[in-house]
């Protein structure tokens, strides 16, 4: 800049500024030209003198880029020279003089969230090109009201942003969609002329008048305006005046409030930590600006005034929680009373001196220590003080000072750290994943807060879906599986808080409209309602135009909020950016079903679907190998290159896909069937069974554009229409439909019965929301039925089939490890989405040894039996399990609640106590059904075995002998057994008579001794045993003798004699 030459800015820029600083609203400006960085300078000089106040400055760049910014070694010379005289006040260091004297914050895009919940008086937004959806809402949110928001553009024209070039534009491109058509530049520039409190400036501050809305003049505000503003301010001063003679600290506390939603939200945390009754949480969500880290902070001082002793804070960053911090000392120092009681210090024991009140001595009662350390930047240790020295100096506040440690600081993954809070406070809880939230939660007092517009970048998850548990589990209807997930007790008290007036500006700021307009913020509250409720086979599905949606007519606009509405309600992340990948990236299309639309119709109907598609794929081979030798993926074509990488098949990114982004029901219409009609409407699109043979149909490749034909720049009337008919449109060359979702039941059962197939799940979970991510298909050919059952596709969609059978194999091998927490229900319904891709293959007694052998049958068979418990067999779940998921065991036939008990305990090794848990089943039925299980598998099993057996054994050649029927009655048959009975009766009874009188008297053979004599000879080692006869043998003389010798000859001769006579 010349000394000689002076600039005159024009008045509007004044007058705009000067109306803002009355109103408390913000200001926009867009400077165009080379030298825009050294007007930011006369900008600020302006909002100074308006403001009485040297506004802070919030500057924001590309990483790398070129800013005006001096090292502090050329400050400190410049400022030395300066005092010394030896350097002049002129223009060619004015730039110098103005960084000298002004606190600027340099922050790089990348770096954005660090600024969340700090607040600036002025914003200078550098490098277009590298501005983001996301980012500019972060950054512009920032600016207080009276502020200035300043976008430079090294440009001569708006015109010119129609045709730059986005760094986010590299992200949206694929292989076989490189061009990007900008249309969310030529709806931002068209929105510039929707802000009322707008100018366009080149850089010698003057008007630019390419926007029509934005050329006329600009009056100064009436005080009829003001006095609007003022009523606000009558009714917090109203509430505050009504506490007064309340009992410390509220009248303290809510005097510092500034606004009434912020007074209430105050109380109501305060009844809450005073309730003496139970634990509860008060969730606060508001839009960015509503004071919800103030309001935090002032409960948190009052918390301490209560005598909590463990309080805890989190955030995304400890940046975050600046202006947190400042509202607990200010509640604490200027309302409370501890002045002499407060230290901020760093790791180093020096004081710091962040707030000047508390740089001065203090006295040796206590002290509260903030240590800065540098893995969070800021941690603090609060009052650690003794009960004597708190009550020599102020008896009154004995009970709050005494022996009490506040971290206020801590990361949100350090949840174990909770075992002893009394006090957690969540501040910008939508920023922190999911999972790390619900693991915070505990049985202790939780003050939550989060913004729900989608600044940070996950949208709607927190209001989605942790508050709807929270919401059942305090209404005591949450089941088993929530309860656990959550951690947090089912009698807590819920508190739900909207802050809606803004607190760093006034209501009715057009920079916020301006944004809420542009990015369509505020869609959540534009849901339509409608009382008609057609039939879903009535309903049609149409294709949206994109270069018409975002032309920036008041009709398009209508029609773009109702769509991102419907959006936004349906899921739960969301985030900006996602305006800008569906209007550039170009290989998304939208589709919306419609009821039936009457010719008498004057405006549209209701959306019932949302369907956003990506169309991915039609890369080649070759470039699939060299992408694959260099270890690179591209961006974009998600689907094709995950399973690719899954099954190592290069030629799957050939295939072409239509991958569905979202899909989007209406609030009032969900599960009724209108998202199945539209999904299987698109399917048959893209089946060509929609094509009009008719007419030449053309697929249209760029928006029209006439924004040059007119000296102005004004939205564009389009002759192509808003939406066509499946019919006027030729359907692009698609293999098959796909889906990339976070798995979980109620998904995953929608997904399987609108006939789509999972051949992917990953293994590490989403960081936001805990989910497996999971990529399912459905082929667009004609299915016929094949043997056995198994689906029959055409040669050029066997992948499918030969995908589904390595899908399942791998799966059931995950679900022992890393896919463990999926529930038994879910991981069934896994399995048995390919049943009519996987061929039965039965299985030989040979392979079957492999796993099970013949003693393992034996302990089937024992338990089957109820003669073992189930320990027995606990070793052979996952064999069992592997064999009939595999279908390598046809002819076991399991109910779904065996098979899920199956899934449980042999894929997933759960114990009996948890499957009765996920189940919700009492143990005796389990392990009933477990038995009739086992029963059946070894019935199959045993049977396979016999018949390995059977087939063993050796043929014999032997006649089988024939058998004649009896001639006999059976009264007969009796007679003749009765008499041969009889027979043989006499036969025996001659025979003991005989040898009776042969051998005589028995008992002379009886053995001699007594049981003592016998355990006696037994303990002898030898073989033979001797037992010696005490009874004397009888002697005989030899008369005797002689006679019984004579006695028993006779006989024997006379035996004889007669013998030989009949001779």
């Amino acid at each position: 800049m010349d000394e000689s030459r002076s600039i005159k800015a024009d008045s509007r820029l004044k007058t705009l500024i000067e109306n803002g600083c009355k109103m408390g609203h913000r200001s926009l400006l867009v400077i165009l030209g080379s030298e825009t960085a050294e007007q930011i300078m006369v900008i600020h000089h302006l909002m100074s003198k308006a403001a009485n106040d040297r506004p802070s400055v919030l500057w924001c760049h590309k990483k790398g880029s070129d800013v005006p910014k001096q090292s502090r070694k050329q400050l400190k010379k410049f400022e030395k020279n300066l005092k010394s005289g030896k350097c002049n006040i002129s223009s060619e260091n004015a730039l110098h003089l103005f960084l000298l004297a002004t606190p600027i914050r340099y922050c790089a895009f990348s770096d954005a969230k660090s600024v969340l919940g700090s607040t600036y008086g002025m914003c200078v937004i550098q490098d277009f090109e590298g501005l983001t959806p996301n980012v500019l809402c972060q950054v512009i949110e920032t600016v207080k009201g009276g502020g200035v928001i300043t976008i430079i553009l090294k440009k001569t024209s708006l015109r010119q942003l129609f045709d730059i070039e986005m760094d986010v534009h590299n992200k949206l491109k694929t292989y076989s969609h490189p061009n990007v058509f900008p249309l969310f530049n030529e709806r931002f520039v068209l929105s510039l002329g929707w802000c009322k409190s707008c100018l366009i400036m080149n850089d010698q501050l003057q008007v630019v008048k390419e926007l029509p809305p934005l050329s006329g003049p600009v009056h100064p505000v009436g005080s009829v305006v003001i006095e609007k503003q003022e009523e606000f301010h009558r009714r917090l001063v109203e509430l505050q005046s009504s506490l007064e003679d309340a009992e410390k600290p509220l009248p303290q506390l809510i005097g510092c409030c500034r606004t009434v939603d912020q007074a209430k939200s105050l109380l109501k945390m305060i009844d809450m930590i005073t309730d003496k009754g139970g634990r509860g949480t008060v969730a606060i969500t508001a839009g960015r600006g509503r004071g919800k880290s103030a309001v935090l902070g002032f409960a948190v001082a009052a918390a301490i005034y209560f005598g909590f002793n463990n309080i805890f804070v989190t955030s995304p960053t400890p940046d975050n929680l600046r202006t947190f911090y400042e509202m607990v000392f200010k509640g604490l120092y200027s309302q409370l009373g501890w002045c002499k009681s407060c230290l901020i210090m760093n790791d180093q024991l020096q004081v710091v001196k962040e707030l000047p009140p508390l740089s001065g001595p203090v006295h040796p009662v206590g002290s509260v220590v903030i240590e800065k350390q540098e893995e969070f930047h800021r941690r603090l240790v609060e009052l650690q003080s003794s009960l004597e020295d708190a009550e020599k100096s102020n008896p009154t506040h004995s009970l709050a000072v005494a022996e009490q440690l506040i971290k206020l600081y801590i990361d949100p993954t350090d949840a174990r750290k909770l075992s002893q809070a009394e006090l957690l406070v969540i501040d910008e809880a939508a920023a922190i994943p999911l999972p790390y939230v619900k693991a915070l939660l505990g049985s202790y007092y939780v003050l939550m807060a989060s913004t729900v517009n989608g600044y940070e970048g996950t949208g709607r998850s927190l209001s989605l879906k942790l508050l709807s548990q929270l919401r059942q589990q305090a209404s005591g209807s949450a089941d088993s599986t929530t309860a656990t997930s959550t951690d947090v007790s089912a009698n807590q008290k819920l508190n739900e808080v909207s802050l809606k007036e803004s607190i760093r500006y006034s209501d009715g700021d057009p920079v916020e409209k301006w944004l809420n307009d542009l990015l369509c913020l505020d869609a959540t509250s534009l849901v339509t309602q409608s009382s008609t409720c057609p039939p879903p086979h009535s309903c049609q599905l149409y294709y949206v135009n994109k270069g018409v949606l975002f032309s920036g007519n008041e009709e398009s606009e209508d029609f773009l909020h109702q769509i991102v509405s419907l959006l936004v309600a349906s899921h739960y992340r969301n985030s900006p950016d996602d305006l800008q990948v569906l209007s550039d990236a170009p290989a998304h299309h939208l589709f919306v079903l419609l009821s039936p639309i009457a010719s008498n119709m004057t405006s549209l109907p209701t959306v019932l679907v949302v369907i956003q598609i990506s169309l991915e794929g039609n890369i080649g081979k070759k470039v699939a190998d060299e992408c694959k030798s260099r270890g690179e993926r591209p961006s974009g074509d998600l689907v094709p290159w995950a399973l690719a990488a899954q099954f190592s098949n290069s030629g799957l990114t050939k295939l072409v896909t239509a991958r569905i982004v979202r899909v989007a029901t209406h609030p009032d219409y969900q599960s009724m069937g209108y998202g199945s009609r539209a999904l299987n409407l698109l399917g048959e699109y893209y089946r060509g069974r929609h094509i009009t043979l008719d007419e030449e149909q053309d697929i249209p490749t760029s928006p029209p554009k006439n924004h040059k034909e007119y000296n102005f720049i004004v939205p564009y009337h389009s002759e192509v229409p808003l939406l066509s008919k499946l019919e006027e449109r030729k359907p692009e060359q698609v293999n098959y439909m796909s889906v990339s979702f976070g798995v979980t039941q109620p998904l995953f059962k929608f997904w399987k019965r609108v006939g789509f197939l999972p051949l992917y799940i990953s293994q590490v979970s989403n960081k936001i929301t805990g989910e497996h991510n999971c990529v399912m298909v459905h082929p667009l050919v004609e299915e016929e039925p094949g043997e056995s059952g198994v689906v029959s596709l055409p040669s050029s969609m066997e992948w499918v089939k030969d995908s589904c059978g390595e899908f399942l194999r791998r799966f059931i091998g995950l679900l022992g490890g890393p896919l463990r927490n999926f529930s038994p229900v879910l991981a069934l319904a896994i399995i048995q989405s390919h049943d009519r891709y996987i061929r039965e293959k039965g299985i030989d007694w040979n392979e079957l040894q492999i796993l099970v052998t013949g003693h393992d049958l034996q302990r089937l068979e024992r338990y089957a039996n109820n003669l073992a418990d189930r320990y027995l067999i606990n070793d052979m779940f996952p064999s069992l399990a592997y064999l009939y998921f595999m279908k390598r065991l046809p002819a076991v036939q399991l109910s779904s609640l065996q098979s899920s008990i199956v899934v449980g305990l042999g894929l997933q090794a759960r114990t009996v106590d948890t499957m009765v848990k996920l189940l919700d089943l009492p143990v005796e039925s389990l392990l009933g059904q477990l038995n009739r299980a086992i029963r059946r598998f070894l019935k199959v099993l045993s049977s396979i075995q016999e018949t390995a057996l059977a087939l063993s054994l050796p043929t014999t050649t032997a006649t089988v002998a024939e058998f004649t029927p009896v001639d006999i009655t059976l009264e007969q048959d009796l007679e003749q057994a009765a008499k041969d009975y009889g027979i043989d009766a006499k036969r025996s009874q001659q025979l003991s008579k005989t040898s009776l009188h042969h051998l005589g008297d028995l008992r002379k053979f009886a053995v001699q001794g007594d049981d003592a004599t016998w355990e006696a000879a037994l303990q002898n080692s030898s073989e033979v045993v001797t037992i010696k006869n005490k009874k004397k043998p009888k002697r005989l003389t030899e008369a005797e003798l002689e006679r019984e010798l004579n006695e028993s000859a006779p006989k024997k001769s006379k035996g004889n004699h007669k013998n030989k006579k009949k001779k």
